[in-house]
């Protein structure tokens, strides 16, 4: 500070001195009339002006959702009055307390914990409450089967739209730290995150580092980030069949330019197909998806359907076969079929709808489906069945994403 100071100061004048340099030249000298002069003035070319390249504009995801905090809605009461992991109760009435000694986290780093449950209730003066799921981090909304018999005396504390409920959240695929752990409302008016500030419906669960990926045909701990079911119990048919106890469960990741896709296929048979339809980055809706066909067997045959893509310049809606362009590996574990694959980013360029080759794997958010093809039956998760459209839009193929 002190150099500065200094540096900012001026020395006293010398009388005695002059304090200028002389000037050899005068400023009243005649101009020397060959100079060029020394202007601002642009110097005048035969080159062109160009055009600046137009700024492009951000993609807007047109699914992303809005949610609300709870204490947005009009509501008469809530509590929060439950934690358990994997079926055990960590603490009961108590919450307030017990998150505060536990700093609100859930510690499975050692991999034993397959889910986390939160469990309480709450009212909204005027409105019933439709749905009750769960998010973690920003991924998709997951809605289920977590309302509870709802006793009389939280009718009387929370009115009478107050319901209890009891979220479980898998987790036994979460690798990394301060995973977020969210309830959220769906009544009329919209979505809620069931977090008011004083006590709110939210968990972070640290879990295990992630695993390397060894397509080995065994779904490792730590390998995936995502895990999906397909079953009975959430599939819906648009041919008439019934599921049955067959069971697909789907595990999803993107690492290292690639979506990595595992799949546990129980009580099926060779020749079934489990199926991932995709919308990459919400932007081929007026079209059919970009189908993937997994076909089971003692080998695993994968198709593309519906689109040319930067792997494959076939948009055939019956599937063309891709296996010899991916990595993948299956075995057969006393009739259930597990399957491994690498399906590289050049899979999700499609090259045939507009723009839409301008999605990157990882970048945003890929939209998918789940579906499968099994004993001559159709079957998917996703809120609409096909009718007389397949496209994205119609068929709802943005409720589940992966990023």
């Amino acid at each position: 500070m002190a150099a500065a100071l200094f540096a900012g100061c001026t020395k006293p004048a010398d009388d005695t001195k002059p304090t200028t340099a002389p000037v050899d030249n005068p400023t009243d000298a005649p101009a020397d009339p060959t100079a060029v002069p020394a202007t601002d003035a642009p110097v005048v070319t035969d080159a062109p002006t160009p055009t600046p390249e137009p700024t492009p504009e951000p993609f807007k995801d047109p699914y992303a959702i809005a949610i609300m905090d709870y204490d947005e809605a009009e509501t008469k009461s809530y509590s929060f009055d439950t934690i358990k992991s994997n079926g055990k109760i960590l603490c009961d009435g108590t919450v307030t307390a017990y998150r505060l000694e536990i700093e609100d986290t859930i510690d499975g780093t050692d991999g034993s914990i397959n889910e986390v449950s939160m469990r309480g209730w709450a009212g909204f003066l005027e409105e019933e409450i439709l749905k009750i799921g769960y998010q973690i981090d920003d991924g998709p909304v997951v809605f289920g089967n977590f309302f509870e018999n709802t006793e009389a005396a939280v009718k009387g504390a929370g009115g009478e739209y107050a319901v209890r409920f009891c979220v479980n959240v898998p987790v036994a695929n979460l690798t990394g730290a301060q995973h977020e752990l969210k309830v959220v409302a769906e009544v009329e008016s919209g979505l809620y995150y069931m977090n008011p500030e004083a006590n709110p419906f939210a968990l972070f669960y640290d879990g295990p580092a992630a695993a390397d990926h060894a397509l080995d045909g065994v779904i490792g701990a730590g390998e995936y980030s995502a895990q999906y079911t397909l079953s009975k119990a959430n599939a819906q048919t648009w041919t008439g069949t019934d599921m049955g106890d067959r069971v697909i469960n789907y595990y999803l990741d993107i690492r290292d330019g690639a979506l990595y896709v595992g799949c546990e296929v129980i009580g099926c048979a060779a020749g079934d197909m489990p199926q991932l339809n995709f919308n990459p980055g919400a932007r081929i809706d007026a079209t059919p998806g970009l189908f993937i066909t997994f076909k089971v067997g003692d080998t695993l045959t994968v198709l593309q359907h519906n689109h040319k893509t930067a792997l494959k310049d076939d948009p055939n809606p019956g599937g063309v076969d891709i296996t010899s362009l991916i990595e993948n590996k299956i075995v057969n574990n006393d009739g259930t079929y597990v399957f491994e694959v690498k399906l590289p980013a050049d899979l999700f360029k499609v090259t045939d709808v507009e723009k839409a080759d301008q999605f990157e794997l990882g970048a945003e958010k890929l939209y998918f489906g789940m579906f499968a093809v099994l004993g001559g039956g159709g079957y998917t998760n996703q809120s609409n069945a096909p009718g007389s459209s397949w496209n994205c839009v119609d068929l709802g193929v943005h409720e589940y994403f992966i990023k």
